[in-house]
């Protein structure tokens, strides 16, 4: 935050003390006593209140850069890497900087002028050549537009049209990302409430609503393939549990029948066809959900979760220990038993597979993962050289974390949804309600570094 004030002062041409004077004094009921002060009634006034202002100068500061709720809100956004971001409302340019150093294309809007002219200071100074636009008719073909509490300040009557330009400066598949606050009118007099009718405006405007509360442009149809390696006999399990998926139009199954799990799951990939590969393992049960939920997050790498079975109910989600004679991952217990104890009312006797609420906070982001609830883009598999899965005698780690490391190397993430949930069946079904059970009887003593056997 100190460096910042520093890059204020020199904006206004004061001193480094002036200007933290400035931003520790600055009360948020200033923008309350301007906004009664100027009374705006009509979406013209608001737009040249919000023109004319310079207090956010003053206010965005330690917003960005010292309140948690503003960082719960973009660290999602850093998953990304590679896209073309636009920000809107984009104030002092702070999260324009952080999307450009974590290796995006970035353009910058906001109405204000010299909120304007600060990002463009803060900009050069960083050796960013970041696109500074005031409204969106020249900008076309973005992957995200990232609005954070920003609708809360557009007069009702420019939203409906304010979505339709959104949406089409979008790219087909692309995204709107917000996170609004429509309420606490008591402290901010300008937030106007649009909670009751937001989504069906972006509906309206060709912005589809996913699980994970995005705005999508288009529908929900991607290319999809499904790979089943089978050991034996197809289970009635999984044969209904392909049954009752929701997939998009045109998915293409692909089964494997009779071979090792590594040999398998590279016999799948070498027969992709689609962007997407959805790995379904013929031991598991999967609720209808699954696949779309999973599809929802537009990330390169993510896994549903499941425990697992025999033996202790660890759940499917590890971290990176040591390397020791071999590769040693320890089970993310910790993290899913605090997800999930939010929904322990709503696990009592629910059924393994289930798909429960999840935002973009709450996924998980952890070195080593299952194969089998695992949606991978194309691209991936593009940047690793075959084999892709492969087991060795000499380790007691699966064709799974080999996949994992390879993936991890050609700098790609890897993130699990602990709302999408499985039933895994070796010996006995085993989900959720085994894992809960298990954690809060457990020896906390105790560390399960081996992902597989006793």
């Amino acid at each position: 935050m100190e460096e910042a004030i520093r890059e204020l002062a020199r904006f206004l041409g004061i001193s480094f003390e002036e200007a933290k004077k400035r931003v520790e004094k600055y009360n948020i009921s200033v923008a309350g006593e301007a906004w009664n002060t100027a009374e705006p009634k009509t979406k013209e006034d608001v737009d040249q209140f919000y023109k004319d202002s310079d207090f956010y100068l003053y206010e965005l500061i330690p917003w960005n850069y010292a309140n948690p709720v503003y960082h719960q809100r973009v660290e999602p956004l850093f998953f990304y890497h590679n896209k073309k971001i636009l920000e809107i409302g984009a104030g002092i340019g702070s999260l324009c900087i952080a999307l450009a150093y974590a290796g995006n294309q970035v353009t910058y809007c906001d109405v204000s002028d010299t909120l304007c002219k600060f990002a463009v200071q803060r900009f050069q100074d960083r050796g960013f050549a970041i696109p500074i636009v005031q409204d969106l008719r020249t900008v076309r073909d973005f992957d995200i537009v990232v609005a954070n509490d920003f609708f809360e300040h557009i007069h009702p009557d420019r939203l409906p049209d304010l979505l339709k330009e959104i949406a089409s400066v979008l790219k087909d598949g692309g995204f709107l990302y917000h996170r609004s606050n429509f309420g606490q009118q008591d402290i901010y007099p300008m937030h106007y409430d649009h909670s009751g009718y937001f989504n069906k405006l972006a509906k309206d405007a060709g912005l589809n609503l996913r699980g994970n509360g995005d705005l999508a442009k288009g529908g929900e149809s991607r290319g999809v393939q499904i790979g089943i390696p089978i050991i034996g006999d197809m289970t009635d399990a999984i044969f209904y549990s392909f049954l009752g998926l929701v997939k998009p139009p045109g998915t293409k199954l692909t089964k494997v029948r009779g071979k090792g799990a590594d040999m398998a799951r590279n016999t799948v990939v070498r027969a992709l066809e689609k962007d997407w590969l959805f790995f379904m393992d013929s031991d598991q049960t999967f609720h209808p959900d699954t696949l779309m939920r999973l599809l929802s997050w537009d990330l390169p790498v993510i896994s549903g979760l499941y425990f697992k079975s025999p033996g202790k109910p660890v759940p499917h989600v590890y971290k990176y220990a040591w390397k020791d004679g071999g590769h040693l991952y320890i089970g993310m217990v910790d993290e899913i038993f605090k997800y999930l104890s939010r929904y322990k009312d709503t696990l009592k006797g629910s059924l393994p597979a289930i798909v429960l609420p999840t935002q973009r906070e709450d996924l998980i982001e952890c070195d080593g993962i299952g194969a089998g609830c695992l949606l991978v883009h194309r691209r991936v598999f593009e940047a690793i050289e075959p084999p892709w899965f492969e087991y060795t005698k000499d380790s007691n780690l699966g064709e799974d974390f080999d996949f994992c490391r390879k993936v991890i190397q050609a700098g790609f993430k890897i993130y699990v949804d602990p709302g999408v949930i499985c039933g895994h069946q070796q010996k006995e079904l085993v989900g959720h309600q085994h894992f809960l059970n298990w954690v809060t009887t457990a020896n906390k003593e105790t560390e399960y570094p081996f992902p597989w056997g006793e």
